[in-house]
């Protein structure tokens, strides 16, 4: 199996885990974050990173301030 494919594999393995992760999470705590410029803010969760939501205007103000 070449470099490549190893790689791709893993990522695809690494995908599923946080997958897993991901669904079986209660998201008790959230977070305004700053995803990428075609995306902006959203609100995340601090324990398995999953976009939750659009935080409002006056999350993000108040976000933007910190």
């Amino acid at each position: 199996m070449k470099k490549a494919e190893q790689l791709l594999n893993k990522i695809s393995e690494c995908q599923r885990e946080l997958s897993k992760i991901q669904d079986n999470c209660c998201h008790s705590k959230k977070e305004v974050k700053f995803i990428s410029s075609s995306v902006g803010v959203r609100w995340v969760c601090k324990n398995c990173k999953s976009l939750l939501g659009w935080p409002s205007q006056s999350d993000v103000e108040k976000w933007a301030s910190k």
